[in-house]
This record gives C-alpha cells, structure tokens and sequence, in this order.
C-alpha cells in the first residue's frame, strides 16, 4: 500500500518507519527541512525530557548529557531518515488534498515554485500544531517590531522588550534576554505562572521578578502597540511603556482550514480533529492523524514523548484492515 505522510517532525518520521517496516511505499511531504519546528526553536534550547523518551523507531539517541540540545535532536533525526532510507522530500509544501480512500491526490509546490503532485492509498497528516501562530489581534501587531519567534537574544542587547506569554518559551526567553543585557518586561493574562513551566525556570523568573530585574504585568494584556511604546490592561488600568521590541510567544496553533479542507471535522474550540481513538483514522476514511495535531490547541496535553508511537497504532490499523479484507468472502 502507498501511503503519503505530511510532516516530517518526530511523529511523522516514526509513523514512515513502522509503515515502511510493515512493507509500505511511503513519501513524505515537508513544507521547510526536516523537523521543521524544532528547527525553528533557540539554537541553544535543550530539552525538558531525557534522550530516551525522544527516540523513535528504537534508534538511540547517544549523547553526551541526560538531555539533548536542539543541535543533537536534529543531528539524531536528520540520521534517523538516512538510516532508515526514509523517502522525505523537503520543502514541500502540500496545498490540496483530492480524491478518497485509495486513490487520493496529493498536490502542492517545491521552494523553487514547481508544482508537484502525487497519488496515495492511504494519508497520514504528522504536520504539527504550529501552522500559525496566536496573534494578539490589537492595533500596531503588524509594525516590524512585533515577532512571534524568538531564536537569539543578540539582537535585543540593550533594547526595552515585552515577552508576552507566560509559558515556557516566554520565560525561557525572557530570562536569557535579561542575562544578555535586554530591558525585559513581561505580560501574562494569568496572575501566576503555570505548573507546566520547567521545574529550574519557575523559581527563577520569580526571583527575577521579586528582585525588580524583570518587570512583570500579571495578568495582563496588549492593548494596543506603538512605533516607541505599548500599551497593557492590567487590574483594569492602562499601563504605557516605552518599548522597542515585542516578543508575542503565545504559541501557535494548527492549520485549521487546511484541516477543513480535505473534509476533515474540527473542533470549533480546542481545535481537535475529529479521530477514533483507537486506529487514529479520522472522519474521512483513509486519511489519519499523527503527533500533536491530535491535541489541536491544546499544546500542553500531547509531545513528541507520548506521540512517537501515534505511528504504530496507525501501522496496526492498516494490518488489521488487510487482514479483514483478505478474510472477506
């Protein structure tokens, strides 16, 4: 059988082998490079979890540490594809979805604007929960100085910068700019910061918050945002700040239409799409769904931890599904 997977994040990746283990022809469809998410993560991240609860396929993530940076997982995908001769195509971005179950049609375009177009029996969507990201919706959110993604702090040395979140790669950020010499101040719509955030950086931003080293809004919003300043709702007062930069890292959320527009039902609030939990196959039949799209946008609920073997639960669908058929009369 040929089945077609977009993403080629983790989940994606594992769901390939154990298709291809289970002697499948499969393509995988990538709009940027491998893992394309996490390639977008701070180049000196490291994880949350040890190196065993990222492997996929039973390949071992050998490292130096107990947790791996951003540069290792990569390095350790970017092998995983080579070792298991995984058909990944790169910077393809998939635009259409036709057809059903046993003959769809895959189509989109490459990097360069050639368009492509390719036929699957079965589909499996891996693309992740980061399609888009949460815009703030307040006037001034289109100036330059507005980002939704932080990598570096360098250049914001000396600058006044908003984080707005109050997650984990808010206060992750917000406490690497502050020890790089940036004017950090933080906005959050909670009064206090989430059990979820990594157990060595909560204390930290609160110290750094109770010492006046970080200036801290909770809860609060934007309001609106200006060339020099921006302005928050907190205890329902308006506060101005001068400001140069704003750092919204309020995370993301999936492609929803695109979702939609391969017929595929969606949750109007958390975003899920609709699946059977048991094989992962989702109302339109042939077409299943891997990794933390599963959870929509709710990013605290599915990782790469719990969602590597989403994979196997497909690859066992499928078997069963062949075995039914070859019983039928």
């Amino acid at each position: 059988m040929k089945v077609v997977i977009i993403g080629a994040g983790p989940a994606g990746l594992a769901a390939a082998d154990h298709l291809q283990q289970q002697g499948h022809q499969v393509v995988v469809f990538e709009k940027g490079p491998i893992a394309a998410a996490i390639a977008h993560y701070p180049p000196y991240m490291t994880y949350f979890s040890t190196a065993p609860l990222l492997e996929i396929g039973g390949m071992p993530l050998t490292i130096p540490g107990d947790k791996p940076t951003r540069r290792e997982y990569l390095y350790y995908l970017t092998r995983f594809v080579q070792d298991r001769h995984i058909d990944v195509r790169t910077y393809h971005l998939v635009s259409s979805i036709k057809g059903q179950k046993g003959c769809f049609t895959v189509c989109g375009e490459t990097a360069s604007g050639e368009e492509f177009s390719e036929t699957a029996e079965r589909l499996v969507v891996a693309s992740g929960a980061s399609g888009e990201p949460r815009r703030l919706e307040v006037p001034g959110e289109n100036l330059s100085k507005v980002r939704y993604r932080y990598t570096e702090p360098h250049p914001y040395v000396g600058q006044k910068v908003l984080v707005v979140g109050g997650r984990n790669s808010a206060v992750e950020s917000a406490l690497e700019l502050w020890r790089h010499g940036a004017q950090v101040t933080l906005s959050y719509r909670r009064d206090s910061f989430p059990d979820s955030v990594k157990y060595w950086l909560k204390p930290d931003i609160e110290n750094r918050i109770q010492a006046g080293e970080i200036q801290a809004y909770m809860p609060s919003r934007v309001i609106s945002i200006e060339p020099r300043s921006v302005h928050l709702s907190c205890n329902g007062k308006e506060i101005m700040l001068p400001n140069d930069f704003v750092l919204a890292l309020t995370g993301y959320q999936p492609d929803v239409a695109f979702l939609q527009s391969m017929g595929l039902e969606v949750d109007p609030v958390s975003q899920r799409p609709s699946i059977n939990p048991q094989t992962y196959e989702s109302n339109v039949p042939g077409i299943f769904i891997a990794g933390v799209i599963q959870a929509g946008n709710i990013s605290s609920e599915i990782f790469i931890e719990n969602s590597r073997h989403h994979g196997l639960v497909i690859a066992q669908a499928l078997a069963a599904e062949t075995r039914s058929a070859s019983l039928a009369p």
